[in-house]
């Protein structure tokens, strides 16, 4: 069974911010302007709730988008409310829709086409935005396969709840599951898969993965590839 570690701010010390600068100039991490964009072969990024045989390109990574018809065979789609839209860039698209799981106790997503043995990121947001016109906040819980994730709580109806874990897949597919625990509908609003390079997380075994708790940017404009960094245990990595 994997175990889920919580990884979190921690201190933020001037050794391991120095650090982090001369791995990343090592590594080739910096993008610096007119250099090439890092690959994003094996991304996967699923807007839930888009209508079947869907797509974009997200306007700011560049990154292609597809609906989550071919990965979950339950659920229904649904809208965000008119009250709770915004005029885009303010409101990524992956926020205009839902779907949701109102008649199944567990509803799993199944992500193929892994690396069996290898590290990824997997991401989950939850925006509410009264989808069902009810204006009751869920709460419900999240596993990756048989491992509890997080519970994700939702207190706001215009606020987004990210979840977020770095782990090692063992086989070449993995489940996300959403779980019904009786405090709401469970829905989600999108969700994203990342390759990783294995020398990368070195806390990040087949017998342990990191549970994202919070993240400090470093001050980049854009999204992606390198804006955000980890806290662990008072080092960045």
């Amino acid at each position: 069974m994997l175990a889920l570690t919580n990884t979190s701010m921690g201190r933020r010390s001037v050794a391991c911010l120095r650090l982090l600068v001369g791995l990343a100039a090592a590594a080739g991490v910096l993008q610096v302007g007119g250099q090439r964009a890092p690959s994003i072969a094996g991304f996967l990024t699923i807007d839930c709730g888009l209508p079947e045989q869907s797509s974009y390109v997200d306007p700011i990574t560049k990154i292609p988008v597809v609906s989550d018809a071919g990965f979950v065979d339950a659920g229904s789609n649904h809208n965000t409310s008119a009250e709770y839209m915004k005029p885009a860039p303010e409101l990524g698209r992956g926020y205009h829709n839902v779907r949701s799981f109102p008649d199944t106790e567990r509803s799993c997503y199944t992500l193929p086409s892994l690396v069996p043995g290898s590290k990824y990121l997997l991401r989950a947001l939850f925006r509410y935005g009264n989808y069902d016109g009810l204006q009751k906040l869920p709460a419900f819980d999240l596993y990756l396969g048989v491992n509890l994730w997080r519970t994700v709580n939702i207190s706001e109806a215009e606020r987004a709840v990210m979840a977020e874990v770095t782990a090692v897949i063992p086989d070449d597919s993995v489940q996300v599951c959403l779980v019904n625990t009786g405090s709401g509908t469970p829905f989600i609003s999108s969700l994203a898969l990342r390759p990783l390079e294995n020398t990368l997380y070195p806390q990040v075994n087949a017998t342990q993965g990191l549970n994202l708790i919070d993240r400090f940017s470093m001050g980049g404009t854009s999204y992606y590839p390198i804006k955000y960094v980890y806290y662990t245990d008072g080092c960045i990595y």
